[in-house]
């Protein structure tokens, strides 16, 4: 009897670790911003209705360097409206047993946007500063996004 409450114990104790390390690899991995629609284009033309909420994402690894941001200028505000931005790390196995060396998995940048409420037509652009051509993330130094808002 008192092995048997031992192994369900133990059951119960795994399953509720199982379950705490599942919200935290969520939470780590999806960031806090509500992304939208989420377009993964390295440039090109992006389809949107009026008022929808869209993304773009930009692979990178922060600590090397890719740092993307807005560039000037700023899209126009009458078609699309910035909602904001975040970098959303990767999470992998290398990542779970803690041998992530010095560069680590990278991530996702996040550009978030909220489509005007009339048609219309915006250009993004999103520039990484210290773009080198190097391995890793984009091989890009700059994108050029059209939005169109219809």
């Amino acid at each position: 009897m008192n092995w048997r409450r031992i192994l369900v114990g133990a059951f119960a104790l795994l399953a509720v670790a199982g379950v705490v390390g599942a919200v935290v690899v969520h939470r780590m991995t999806t960031g806090k911003l509500d992304h939208g629609a989420v377009f993964t284009a390295d440039s090109g033309e992006l389809a949107v209705k009026p008022g929808e909420l869209f993304s773009v994402e930009v692979s990178a690894h922060r600590v090397t360097g890719q740092v993307w941001s807005v560039a000037e200028p700023v899209p126009d505000p009458t078609a699309v409206q910035t909602v904001g931005d975040e970098y959303v790390k990767n999470f992998g196995l290398k990542d779970l047993v803690g041998a992530t060396g010095s560069a680590g998995s990278g991530g996702r940048y996040y550009f978030v946007f909220r489509a005007g409420p009339n048609p219309g037509r915006a250009t993004i652009t999103l520039r990484n500063p210290n773009h080198t051509g190097g391995a890793g993330g984009s091989d890009q130094g700059e994108r050029h996004y059209t939005v169109e808002v219809r």
